[in-house]
């Protein structure tokens, strides 16, 4: 049996479809690579849960006896959002008596969902001006309010807005702005024995008794402005640091970092 070969016409005719094949292959490779390096180009979603908690009380006035609570905020909030890759994130206020102060602010996603072609820093900063507007809302409104600094209710109203952020853990980074100075209707903490070691286990103890304890253990707590009213006085301050260091680590079982004061 013959087999014929093809005739240079039927050659010629067929080399282009072999190339256009060829051409087609490499298009669909170069595609593909585009899209893989646009997925490994795409940021990290942030996971962090993160909680704000604003001091209004009249300490934290712009004055000589104040700290300053909103300048504090404008210069440590974006920053702390920021290092600690926050995403959904709540407020809570500090008044004469927190956990049922009217002020309140929504809780923000900072790192939201977005088009495929968004560009997810430009969101990310966009959405922690947005926070720093909140927050300086709560502030004024805290402040409006009767004078007083229930503290530890203030750690107390944030921690009922945990939430997860998104990721596999359950970890929770509070920044509190505020001198820490609690001065409610129960509890004055300037008039608390706070001298020895034992003196301040029985103040924590009647205190934690009329409050109840934050549910904060394993919380991450940043304190901003954190014994101001004690900058001259290193005696009282090293009281009132042993006190707050003993509730908060000892009791609570939170973890205060100095990152931002």
């Amino acid at each position: 049996m013959t087999v014929s070969n093809p005739t240079p016409e039927l050659t010629r005719r067929r080399a282009p479809r072999r190339a256009l094949t060829a051409a087609l292959v490499l298009t669909i490779a170069a595609t593909a690579a585009t899209a893989c390096d646009a997925v490994s180009n795409e940021p990290k979603r942030y996971s962090q849960a993160c909680g704000v908690v604003v001091d209004g009380s009249g300490s934290a006035a712009a004055n000589k006896t104040g700290f300053d609570a909103e300048a504090k905020l404008k210069a440590t909030l974006n920053t702390f959002l920021s290092d600690n890759k926050c995403r959904k994130t709540s407020f809570a206020p500090i008044t004469k008596v927190s956990q049922a102060s009217k002020c309140q602010v929504s809780p923000l996603d900072l790192d939201p969902d977005t088009s495929k072609t968004a560009d997810r820093d430009r969101t990310r900063k966009a959405m922690r001006a947005v926070a720093l507007s909140s927050a300086l809302k709560l502030l004024r409104c805290a402040q409006d309010e009767e004078p007083g600094s229930d503290v530890l209710g203030g750690l107390s109203r944030i921690a009922l807005t945990k939430t997860s952020g998104g990721g596999d853990d359950d970890s929770f980074d509070v920044l509190v702005v505020s001198d820490f100075d609690q001065g409610d209707p129960d509890f004055r903490l300037g008039r608390q024995d706070l001298s020895t070691a034992a003196s301040r286990a029985k103040t924590i103890d009647a205190f934690l008794k009329s409050h109840h304890e934050p549910e904060l253990s394993g919380a991450d707590i940043y304190p901003v402005g954190y014994g101001m009213k004690y900058h001259t006085d290193t005696s009282r301050y090293d009281q009132f640091n042993s006190f707050w260091t003993e509730l908060l680590e000892g009791r609570v079982k939170a973890h205060v970092h100095t990152t931002y004061r």
